[in-house]
């Protein structure tokens, strides 16, 4: 009777024993899981989280300052010379800053010569220059390709033989472009160069428009 006893209340204890020791092991995994989801969860964010810009966000898609050379492949001047002729030595040197990927300045410099009408033996050569300062838009077409178009002011300067003229240009540009290599632009547009020397009788239009192609480049 009393091994009965025993191993009654025996078991009993054991039993009671038995659900102290593993209730609190049990209560305590859900919460160790928790704490273990919540850390690698923080780990995964801080590896995959995109590292910060200097302009917030996503940065600059466009560079903030470019530079680049367009050879003038047709022009026609504003004047009594010979049009629509191929004139590879006509060049424009550019650089352009960008305050946002909208809108910038552009300040450039072009050189162009042409033949003046005359006869076969007397067809003097003329030359103007251009330095203008533009404001300027642009916008991205895709990842690769964008268009611009801007409009700005220039001192314009003609020379022929021992004749020279001033006059002040209006200035308007559009272009389109596409990346080819990293930064590296190819671009192809019109640019027109229009003023008048003054409103006398000796005075004369000035300026051209010419199509361009030409490479810049982005930093």
């Amino acid at each position: 009777m009393k091994i009965k006893i025993s191993q009654k209340y025996g078991g009993l204890f054991l039993a009671v024993l038995f659900l102290t020791l593993v209730s609190p092991a049990d209560a305590a995994t859900p919460a160790k899981k928790n704490k273990l989801n919540k850390l690698t969860s923080q780990l995964t964010e801080e590896k995959y989280a995109a590292p910060a810009t200097i302009f917030g966000g996503v940065g600059r898609k466009i560079p903030t300052w470019q530079a680049g050379i367009d050879l003038i492949i047709l022009s026609s001047p504003h004047y009594g010379a010979f049009r629509n002729r191929l004139e590879l030595s006509n060049r424009v040197y550019w650089g352009e800053w960008w305050y946002s990927d909208s809108w910038g300045f552009k300040g450039l410099f072009s050189e162009q010569t042409f033949k003046m009408f005359g006869t076969s033996g007397n067809r003097p050569q003329s030359k103007t220059s251009h330095l203008g300062l533009l404001a300027k838009t642009q916008h991205s077409l895709a990842d690769s390709w964008k268009i611009s178009a801007g409009m700005g002011l220039a001192k314009t300067e003609f020379v022929m033989g021992n004749q020279s003229k001033l006059g002040n240009s209006l200035v308007s540009e559009f272009r389109m472009g596409m990346e080819i290599l990293a930064d590296l632009w190819t671009e192809a547009g019109i640019l027109t160069i229009d003023s008048a020397s003054g409103s006398g009788s000796t005075d004369q239009r000035l300026g051209s428009t010419a199509y361009l192609i030409g490479l810049s480049y982005g930093f």
